[in-house]
């Protein structure tokens, strides 16, 4: 008997003792398992969703002009409303910057028949590029002439390079003021 509590405790107990912490091991693994489980069974679904988001924003970034674009951009405009038979103007004005998109408007005035600026407002509006019309002022038709001028905003993305050049531009234009 005492050979048998001296062997419970020597032998036994250790090795309970070793076992204890491989339990707590092994259930750590079994939850880490389960959870690569999960995300495996996930992935296709991630993978199928990134491709979808890739596509969309492939969609906007298309939409959307470069920099490089916007004068052509500018001279297609002018182009389809003399098509129509109106005479475009444009004139710039300064851009505003939100977060990671640059607003870039231009005031339009146009001088034609009112259904003519009408269908021009409209062909802006249905425009393969992101373009917003506002600040629409048509006024009365005379002599069969109406002049109308609007402000036609398009937007286009700024990139990471051209985010950090601004901010060291700012940051130099604090630095200056300081001086």
């Amino acid at each position: 008997l005492a050979l048998a509590v001296l062997f419970y405790l020597l032998v036994f107990r250790t090795e309970q003792g070793k076992v204890e912490p491989k339990r707590t091991e092994l259930a750590d693994l079994t939850k880490e398992l389960n959870e690569a489980k999960r995300v495996q069974k996930d992935i296709d679904k991630l993978r199928e969703e990134y491709g979808q988001m890739s596509q969309l924003v492939e969609r906007f970034e298309k939409r959307l002009p470069e920099e490089r674009e916007i004068p052509t951009l500018l001279n297609r405009f002018e182009r389809l409303g003399g098509e129509l038979g109106l005479k475009v103007e444009m004139s710039t004005m300064p851009p505003k910057r939100e977060n990671r998109v640059e607003v870039i408007p231009y005031k339009v005035t146009t001088r034609g028949q009112f259904h003519q600026i009408t269908s021009f407002i409209n062909l802006l509006e249905r425009d393969d590029r992101y373009l917003k019309v506002s600040e629409i002022d048509i006024g009365e038709e005379e002599e069969g002439v109406s002049e109308a001028t609007f402000v036609m905003s398009t937007l286009r993305f700024i990139t990471g390079a051209e985010q950090e050049k601004a901010k060291e531009t700012a940051d130099a234009a604090k630095s200056d003021v300081k001086k």
